[in-house]
């Protein structure tokens, strides 16, 4: 199997394209796309449903406070600018598709069907780089690319594509393991870390996305204390994942919506549910703490594609690429 990806990552190509030429903006901030990769490859992390209130007032995240006061940058804290789900039904579903393609959804539910449009992972592979998913609720598949075959893709407790590179007991324990706290297919994200860092360990992937979703599920069923307890042991795994990336690696970390400002619901009905965050360290973005933009989550596909070399999207709804981030060094 290492063969595989081994192969995948000799054969990489930048996929390098010129800047897009686009009217004003006023909610992005526009930045023109690189000639020449950046970074090596990018990690997605997505933690579901986690307020932004908690991960900058709590306690429960010391290496994302470490890499918002000094290592890395953020976007959505307090008094500097905030970030946006598109919605304008703030759940998950739209969030992610969002995220992978850097297009608003067209479909605003969580029973959407499978993303028509060419995503992050799509992309990658087509540049001939690889590229997994690795989440705990299995829906994140219908997101994630417009064809599960080519990619490496295990979200829920069932592989739905290719498993190249995922450690093979760990799958089968996942099988047989109790969804609580989500129902139906999903993998609580204890495995799904395991499975995500033995992946880095193993493989190190050009672009890798990781979906964690016990926040929202607790928060679901209002359990606040299980919920913060999600958020520690998130930043536990992305502590872990930030020993084992390469040096030249860029995490992002961000969420698919907020909540409402009673804790346990999102939605259009609450429309303070759409407001997220996002925080971000790697060598190749300056250490600035928070910047002072606004964006959305539409934003954050084109700067993966500016920092990986890529072509930007030159659709007319699509996002822009975050300056700070993008701009040399």
């Amino acid at each position: 199997m290492r063969a595989i990806w081994l192969a995948a990552a000799l054969t990489a190509v930048s996929c390098a394209g010129a800047p897009a030429k686009r009217g004003t903006v006023t909610f992005a901030v526009a930045a023109p796309a690189t000639a020449e990769p950046r970074a090596s490859s990018v990690v997605l992390v997505t933690l579901d449903g986690t307020r932004w209130q908690d991960v900058f007032f709590g306690d429960e995240m010391p290496t994302l406070r470490r890499w918002m006061t000094k290592d890395g940058v953020t976007i959505g804290a307090p008094g500097h600018g905030e970030m946006w789900a598109s919605g304008p039904n703030y759940v998950s579903l739209p969030g992610y598709t969002e995220i992978f393609t850097g297009r608003p959804s067209a479909c605003q539910s969580n029973e959407c069907a499978a993303t028509r449009a060419p995503t992050l992972v799509d992309e990658v592979l087509d540049c001939g780089g690889d590229a997994a998913v690795v989440s705990s609720w299995e829906r994140i598949e219908r997101a994630a690319t417009r064809d599960p075959a080519r990619a490496v893709l295990s979200t829920g407790r069932h592989e739905t594509g290719r498993v190249d590179g995922l450690d093979g007991p760990l799958l089968a324990r996942a099988r047989d393991t109790n969804p609580w706290p989500g129902g139906d297919d999903y993998r609580p994200d204890a495995l799904t870390a395991e499975l995500a860092l033995d992946l880095v360990q193993t493989h190190q992937p050009r672009f890798l996305f990781v979906g964690l979703g016990d926040t929202d599920e607790y928060a679901h069923h209002g359990d606040r204390a299980a919920y913060l307890a999600a958020m520690r042991a998130a930043d536990h795994f992305i502590g872990a994942l930030e020993e084992r990336v390469n040096d030249d690696t860029v995490v992002f970390v961000t969420a698919d919506h907020g909540r409402s400002d009673g804790f346990r619901d999102h939605g259009e009905a609450w429309p303070e549910s759409g407001r997220v965050w996002m925080v971000a360290r790697g060598a190749a973005i300056a250490a600035r703490g928070p910047l002072d933009v606004s964006a959305h989550l539409a934003d954050i596909a084109p700067t993966v594609r500016c920092l990986l070399g890529m072509p930007p999207d030159e659709a007319p709804n699509a996002g822009l690429p975050i300056a700070p981030i993008c701009e040399d060094r």
